[in-house]
């Protein structure tokens, strides 16, 4: 019966370390995505900007008859 208890003692220790990293490693992943979300934002305003800028470019373009 004692085996028994440690071998689950022993299995409950394993489990809650591989429990913690994958805390540890969901939390390094979130901000890992928070990074990756700003650096999306900012590189879509840039391309909004830049279609901004051609279509202003191409409004005063001369006209073909």
């Amino acid at each position: 019966m004692i085996n028994h208890l440690d071998a689950l003692a022993e299995k409950t220790d394993a489990l809650i370390r591989v429990v913690e990293q994958l805390r540890q490693e969901n939390t390094a992943l979130r901000s890992r995505l928070a990074a990756l979300n700003a650096d999306q934002r900012g590189l879509q305003e840039r391309l909004n900007q830049a279609a901004e800028k051609v279509a202003g470019l191409l409004e005063q373009m001369p006209q073909e008859n």
